[in-house]
């Protein structure tokens, strides 16, 4: 059963991908409605495990952050950064790799913010060629972590498996853009 899927990554992935693409076109803003957080804990672990098999150790669904990618530690729950998030125009990210912080925390939400050119006229934001993918994560001490990083998108058909093997990833760049879009002082990362 493993090889049918490894033998067709490609094909599966494309599907997928494409299935959620739609659904995001067909249903416009009440797709943000869908519970992606424990879909993705479930489903991300198995994509990583079956692309790992296929397309090479380089290739990630899942992974730990860095502290590097720190932004900032806000006094606040993360439904609060969360609308802060959504009103600076970004929108929950279901086909993101699921992360854990350097406190060995699993993320609570990840969210996107696309940038760039459109691959053709009138296609939908959520299509444009790079994003600022920010994360969330609760702090031992109940405050809110946020990291961020900016990348290829990862909807895109033409730069999903570029943008999952990080090859245009920029910390900086994403930690600077997401201090701004949500107004806050971007701070000095943790020691590892």
């Amino acid at each position: 059963m493993i090889e049918l899927l490894t033998d067709n990554i490609y094909a599966i992935a494309g599907v997928a991908i494409a299935a959620i693409g739609i659904a995001r076109f067909y249903y416009g803003p009440r797709f943000n409605e869908v519970p992606w957080q424990p879909l993705r804990r479930v489903f991300i672990p198995l994509a990583h495990t079956i692309a790992k098999r296929s397309l090479g150790e380089e290739f990630y669904a899942t992974y730990n952050v860095s502290p590097v990618e720190h932004v900032a530690t806000l006094e606040t729950k993360p439904e609060a950064v969360i609308e802060d998030l959504e009103a600076a125009g970004y929108v929950v990210e279901p086909l993101a790799g699921l992360k854990t912080d350097w406190n060995g925390t699993t993320e609570v939400a990840s969210y996107a913010r696309h940038r760039g050119s459109k691959p053709f006229p009138g296609a939908p934001e959520w299509l444009r060629r790079r994003q600022v993918h920010v994360t969330l994560f609760t702090a031992p001490d109940g405050e809110t972590i946020i990291t961020a990083h900016e990348e290829f998108n990862s909807w895109r058909p033409d730069l999903a498996e570029r943008h999952y093997r990080g090859e245009t990833m920029d910390v900086q760049k994403g930690r600077r853009l997401a201090a701004t879009d949500l107004g806050i002082i971007l701070e000095t990362p943790p020691e590892p």
